[in-house]
């Protein structure tokens, strides 16, 4: 092992965010660093291998649960309190506490998203351009919107279950309103999209539209990979990934 570990606690309104630090052994005064987001009903722990092989690799790599982001989620609030929205603002509150840290280096800040927690990441990166200075995603979830606007909200009785855990319409009332294609066209530093062509929850035709949106993007198609890649793929996907953001930090 070539990296330390620690539990490093954030703010988010009344809630406290649990999170995890993890550094590598051999520091240098200012790190790059990335923060890695999971995704629906995920927790910091599913995203901790990629944390620890940036960490081996030079990084400071912070990951974290999302507040009421998952039945096994270690941070503060209700699953039925939590929306895109919500996430959006846990994830916004972790890059102001990490750009504090006097360790990091400001302008080599990343983000690192699964799923919904890429879609999340995406929409934050739209939002402040000039924090972030690249960004990879694995299978994104810009099919949210799509799929809960087909929904009769009306009908929805609260909470209710939604892929293993409660949900309440403030998910739902609180989908992105806005062309979220259109969105991310404000963020122009380098992204880079990893996706399977047999995922049965996130169409790759979103995959594809994502990486025409972004101004500078490359899309790497992974064969017969769904939602939830293998252990062989998660291998290539993590050399992959880190070397992306080693081309970019150092």
């Amino acid at each position: 092992m070539k990296h330390t570990v620690n539990e490093m606690p954030c703010k988010s309104g009344e809630n406290n965010i649990f999170g995890v630090m993890y550094l590598p052994l051999e520091r240098v005064e200012k790190m790059p660093a990335v923060i890695l987001s999971h995704g629906y009903n995920s927790s910091y722990a599913h995203v901790a291998d990629m944390a620890q092989c940036l960490a081996d690799k030079g990084f400071a790599a912070y990951c974290y649960d999302f507040c009421g982001g998952s039945t096994i989620s270690k941070s503060e609030g209700r699953s039925t309190d939590m929306s895109i929205i919500t996430e959006t603002k846990d994830l916004n509150n972790v890059i102001g506490m990490i750009s504090e840290l006097e360790y990091i280096d400001n302008e080599k800040l990343f983000l690192y998203g699964e799923s919904q927690g890429g879609f999340v990441s995406a929409l934050t990166a739209a939002q402040c351009p000039e924090k972030i200075a690249g960004m990879a995603l694995l299978y994104p979830a810009f099919c949210i919107p799509d799929h809960w606007l087909k929904k009769d909200h009306e009908k929805m009785t609260e909470p209710f279950d939604f892929m293993g855990m409660k949900l309440s319409r403030k998910f739902c009332d609180e989908l992105p309103d806005y062309d979220v294609f259109e969105e991310i066209k404000k963020f122009h530093k380098p992204v880079s999209i990893h996706h399977g062509d047999a995922d049965g929850l996130v169409d790759m035709a979103y995959a594809e539209r994502i990486s025409r949106a972004f101004p500078d993007c490359r899309l790497h198609i992974y064969a017969n990979e769904g939602h939830g890649f293998s252990a062989a793929a998660r291998k290539i996907l993590r050399e992959r990934i880190s070397g992306f953001f080693e081309d970019l930090a150092f």
